[in-house]
């Protein structure tokens, strides 16, 4: 929905903004969804500001939800340090 001004000036300047290379913002734009290659939720979340839309409007699928029945831990510090929020 860009113009073509607005569209080269976004691939000349987001790699500089994200401080990632242009060969890397070529490969977020043309990964495909059959890839496993994934983009940092940090540049996700600049992308996303920049395009004014949600970071899951970004995704190019659809996460699964999350249910308490798949995570079957005796103990609450057990899933913390599973996903490293605690020490």
């Amino acid at each position: 929905m860009l113009t073509r001004e607005e569209y080269r000036s976004a691939l000349k300047d987001l790699p500089g903004a994200l401080n990632i290379t242009q060969r890397t913002f070529y490969r977020y734009m043309n990964t495909k969804i059959s890839e496993s290659y994934s983009i940092p939720s940090d540049d996700l979340a600049r992308l996303a500001r920049f395009f004014n839309c949600r970071i899951e409007e970004m995704l190019n699928f659809e996460p699964p939800p999350l249910s308490s029945k798949i995570i079957k831990l005796n103990n609450k510090t057990d899933l913390l340090r599973k996903f490293k929020l605690v020490k």
